[in-house]
């Protein structure tokens, strides 16, 4: 037994990296060699099989709630494929971001759990990927809208995005994603791993802030409005929860100096970068109004049942499903909102679940931090990214396919395993105290 905790405080970790890495390596496959789904089932096949090994090592712990809410949610979009309407592969489409993402929860729990050095292997790990993809996004627009690697035949905003700022070379880059979307979100995902620290730490060395200015400018260089409004709202909550002047000081400073560069090196893109992102407050109601304006039509066709588990899903085209605004249009109704797509998937009663189990995870995770609070515990940062990222992924919802984007399942459930492998870390570690005292 003792020789089994020593193998997998070693191996977790690692496992912890290549599992994290495995759908981040598979987009940069469809990216830049071949545009093949093959690569994304290589990866799922990855990293369940490294679930598999780390409940061997370590076990499986998730909130029984959580568990049951995730289940009636599942069995509520099941009960709409009993009409056989539809395909029942649709059923492993829908499945797929939260099976991806509690396979990630269960890798990252026992690992934050058993080995207190998997926060600065996982660090050292997403760093690299961090200057990988914000580096390809710099070259991509250096290159020049016409490069090579900027056009994806057949593919809408495969290689490039939309143009913005009034610059007619300025577009934002996918990076090694297929989407610019994916960038831009995945980017938020990142700066939370790399900015929380820097804002409540008590003293941040040169690598952290670097770490931490790269990350924002990662948001900047993807365009992507939401990012840039959501992580401004974890700025204010982090000030709000601390309850400390020298965060405002840290992020007022910190974004100074971003900005300052950005302006020297070319001050065209400084009042591209500001308009753009300050459209995404302006322009926020609006979206979110267009969005959910007809979300009484989508209510009343589905009231109790929907389509299915999977049908509006990304990726369920294949196998006969729908793009949820596409679709309902035919019905005077529609709009790129994730909680109506469920609602249409699953019902009043699974999107009733699936919010319940969203906010069990936010207060399961405000209550680690709460924890570690009172017991003065060195990194909290953990339990801020897991409770602030399906606030901002419920209210992103509202206007992005977000639940059926597995790399944001992955990252929600990664956070949260790490919440949840710290807090427990730190408790058998003051009991062990205790006991030894």
């Amino acid at each position: 037994m003792l020789h089994l905790t020593t193998t997998a405080r070693a191996l977790l970790p690692k496992i912890l990296v290549v599992g994290l890495s495995a759908h981040i390596v598979a987009e940069a496959a469809r990216r830049l060699l071949f545009v093949s789904d093959i690569a994304y089932l290589m990866a799922d096949a990855v990293v369940l099989s490294l679930a598999f090994v780390a409940i061997w090592l370590g076990g499986f712990r998730l909130d029984r709630r959580i568990a049951v809410f995730f289940l009636l949610y599942v069995l509520a979009g099941v009960f709409g494929h009993l009409r056989g309407e539809h395909s029942p592969f649709l059923i492993a489409v829908g499945l797929r971001p939260l099976i991806l993402g509690l396979a990630i929860y269960t890798i990252a729990e026992n690992a934050f759990r058993i080995n207190q050095d998997t926060a600065r292997i996982i660090k050292k790990a997403l760093a690299y990927w961090l200057i990988v993809i914000t580096g390809l996004a710099v070259y991509q627009i250096d290159a020049g809208m016409w490069a090579p690697i900027n056009e994806i035949p057949g593919i809408t905003f495969g290689g490039r995005g939309n143009l913005y700022g009034g610059l007619d070379w300025l577009f934002r880059p996918t990076s090694i994603f297929m989407h610019t979307g994916r960038f831009g979100q995945y980017s938020f995902f990142l700066a939370l791993v790399f900015v929380l620290p820097a804002l409540i730490a008590a003293r941040a060395n040169k690598s952290v802030w670097f770490l931490a200015a790269l990350a924002v400018f990662s948001v900047f260089m993807s365009g992507q409005r939401s990012s840039f409004v959501m992580l401004s709202l974890v700025f204010l909550g982090t000030m709000i929860l601390m309850g400390q002047l020298k965060i405002f000081i840290r992020l007022v400073l910190g974004l100074c100096i971003i900005l300052t560069i950005i302006a020297i090196v070319n001050l065209d893109v400084f009042f591209a970068f500001t308009e753009r992102m300050a459209s995404g407050f302006t322009g926020a109601a609006e979206r979110g109004g267009e969005d959910g304006s007809r979300a009484l039509v989508g209510l009343a066709r589905y009231p109790l049942m929907g389509e299915g588990l999977g049908f509006f899903s990304l990726g369920g085209e294949i196998f006969g499903g729908q793009i949820y605004y596409s679709y309902m249009a035919q019905f005077r109704g529609g709009g790129e909102n994730s909680w109506l797509s469920t609602q249409g998937e699953a019902g009043i009663l699974g999107v009733m679940f699936y919010a319940l189990a969203l906010l069990l995870i936010i207060i399961k995770s405000y209550g680690n931090f709460k924890a570690s609070s009172k017991s003065h515990a060195t990194d909290i940062s953990w339990h801020l990214a897991a409770a602030f990222f399906p606030c901002a992924m419920s209210l992103w919802a509202l206007t992005h396919h977000v639940f059926s984007n597995y790399l944001q399942m992955i990252a929600l459930f990664f956070l949260f395993g790490a919440s949840v492998g710290v807090a427990r870390n730190m408790r058998f570690n003051s009991t062990l105290n205790h006991r030894n005292n």
